[in-house]
């Protein structure tokens, strides 16, 4: 089963900002790239460094620690070191409130 959480509001992540938030046990980035919102674990599958103090580069986010970069609608690691993807989670703007939809 699955459903919708709001995570932020539109005003909160600006285009070419990153927002992160704490959803339940989840903390997740939010990134806004020319007015297109995506979502994806905050955390690096590499080494567990914040994504949120790395760099917001068009539909890709560069890890603080190590350099390796994801692809945000995949979650695909682009380079090294890292080789495990992020989880990605789909986003829908509501009234001008940011949801991403979480599997129970």
């Amino acid at each position: 089963m699955s459903r919708w959480v709001t995570v932020a509001s539109v005003a909160d992540c600006r285009a070419g900002e990153m927002h992160c938030v704490k959803v339940e046990k989840l903390r997740v980035l939010i990134a806004n790239t020319e007015g297109q919102f995506y979502a994806v674990d905050e955390l690096c599958s590499h080494e567990d460094a914040t994504l949120c103090q790395g760099a917001l580069q068009g539909l890709r986010i560069k890890c603080p620690l190590h350099g390796s970069r994801f692809d945000l609608l995949t979650g695909q690691p682009l380079e090294d070191p890292a080789t495990e993807p992020l989880r990605t989670y789909p986003v829908r703007v509501e009234q001008e409130q940011i949801q991403i939809r979480l599997e129970d």
